[in-house]
């Protein structure tokens, strides 16, 4: 089915329902912002593996554990990277001259590595990159006066947590739902064509 059919189909529903235009651009708007958040998400991930390598060989840590914690760091940043790029793929590989049906198929196909990314693999991400960052500050709190290393450990916690409890439940149920709206809105129009 091609956009023209779209149209056509679109054509025939009740006046109460948006225009095929209108689905459409949301459709390329929802693909546009989708690269644009790959191509952020991969600047900062190369940003974040070079500040990463610079601390290791610049400051050189005499233990092995900030070693490790850097290690973890770059393996999550670089798990999480690669997650988002087989989601991605998906989301370039859906043409506007498929079938509606097709195109429902494709982003429901979306949406669940989607939620496969936002519970597993970010899970890993997160829990493999606090551990780095332990493993990378154990050597330095140690080294302070419980009078720093207390309050900075303490810091740090809060920090891990915000992100953990506040920040990413919220990204979630962004992406969430804009997927959602475009399944609902090609959805509708299978429904009301059959």
């Amino acid at each position: 089915m091609s956009t023209l059919d779209l149209k056509n189909l679109w054509q025939q529903q009740s006046s109460s329902q948006p225009n095929v235009e209108e689905v459409l651009q949301k459709a390329k708007s929802y693909k546009k912002k989708s690269q644009q958040s790959m191509i952020i998400s991969h600047i900062t991930a190369f940003g974040t593996i070079a500040y990463l390598l610079f601390i290791a060989f610049y400051y050189d840590p005499e233990v092995i554990l900030p070693k490790i914690g850097i290690g973890l760091s770059i393996l999550a940043v670089v798990i999480y990277i690669y997650s988002i790029n087989a989601l991605y793929q998906l989301v370039n590989n859906i043409g506007f001259d498929t079938t509606s049906i097709d195109y429902i198929k494709k982003l429901k196909e979306i949406k669940e590595k989607q939620r496969k990314i936002q519970t597993t693999t970010t899970s890993l991400y997160f829990i493999l990159f606090s551990l780095g960052l332990g493993f990378y500050m154990a050597e330095y709190l140690v080294a302070l006066s419980p009078n720093y290393s207390i309050p900075i450990a303490i810091t740090t916690i809060i920090w891990v947590g915000i992100n953990w409890f506040i920040f990413r439940p919220r990204l979630i149920r962004k992406q969430t739902k804009k997927i959602d709206e475009l399944i609902k809105y090609f959805g509708d129009l299978e429904k009301n064509v059959d």
